[in-house]
């Protein structure tokens, strides 16, 4: 889904009607993102990937890196929860910047993934 949303992009940047280097360093910008997110997210191949997290009480949760540091977040009630997909979204404790962890049916247990999506259905969004 990441690959095709990226390449989706591409022709309609192409269909603009703005000059042609404009159109290029669109193009140049979303190959990057692409690049950029596929390691993270996808291939989890950076040292800030996330590999795991754990909820702990309240609206937090640990996220666990894969350089084997960890981090602390507060659970946003922004986050994106269906039956397909679940896409937490992050505000780490002494930083600014909001964090996403992107959750896949096929990533976690069925039952694990299921008491999650009640767990933020629920709980989270009351809060």
């Amino acid at each position: 889904m990441l690959i095709m949303a990226h390449c989706a992009v591409i022709p309609l940047a192409w269909l603009l009607s703005v000059a042609f280097s404009f159109k290029c360093a669109i193009t140049l910008m979303v190959m990057i993102s692409l690049y950029y997110y596929l390691r993270q997210d996808a291939l989890l191949d950076f040292p800030c990937s996330v590999v795991s997290f754990t909820l702990t009480d309240g609206k937090n949760c640990v996220l666990k890196m894969r350089n084997g540091s960890e981090k602390e977040c507060i659970v946003l009630g922004t986050s994106y929860v269906s039956a397909y997909l679940t896409v937490l979204i992050l505000q780490p404790v002494r930083y600014w910047n909001l964090r996403s962890v992107i959750i896949l049916p096929d990533s976690v247990d069925a039952e694990e993934f299921r008491r999650l999506r009640i767990l933020l259905r629920w709980k989270w969004e009351r809060v």
